[in-house]
């Protein structure tokens, strides 16, 4: 029997589009110039945007349902116990960067940056908590210290802490 082909076309294409129709709002969303033409800033990115829909639709279109649907069937039937663990690993990573972005500017960069750090190593590292915990401190301490103080770049503060 002949190995087929995968070809996730179809989601590919149907991702593509969402992401270009968010983008597009957000670009749209831009703060507007107060000189000259007001929607400068959105310009680019809304061609952009534009492009990302096009061409999602375009791969949609050639693409196929049913072919996508035998790649995840095949993918599923030839799966094994590691790559299950790399996929969660992955959906981990995923999720602990969405909730970083999430918590940056509301509880401030080392805290953020401390949080996402300890958990990361966790996940890559194992459960070495106290060299975990400290590398994670430390790192997002010292990072801070030269960005803010020796580099001039200003990284969201801890309210309750002022650093």
């Amino acid at each position: 029997m002949e190995k087929q082909k995968t070809n996730f076309d179809f989601l590919t294409g149907l991702i593509t589009i969402v992401i270009g129709i968010v983008y597009g709002i957000m670009s749209y969303m831009l703060k507007r110039s107060p000189m000259g033409n007001p929607l400068s800033p959105s310009i680019f990115p809304l061609i952009l945007a534009c492009g990302m829909v096009l061409f999602g639709i375009i791969l949609l279109l050639r693409s196929d349902l049913e072919t996508t649907k035998r790649a995840f069937a095949q993918i599923k039937a030839t799966t094994t116990a590691k790559d299950k663990l790399s996929h969660q690993m992955i959906f981990a990573t995923v999720a602990a960067a969405i909730i970083y972005a999430f918590l940056f500017e509301r509880v401030g960069y080392v805290i953020a940056t401390f949080l996402f750090m300890s958990f990361m190593l966790t996940i890559t590292n194992g459960k070495k908590w106290l060299m975990n915990l400290l590398t994670s401190l430390i790192f997002s301490i010292v990072v801070y210290y030269v960005f803010s103080y020796l580099l001039g770049v200003i990284l969201p503060k801890t309210p309750f802490l002022n650093i």
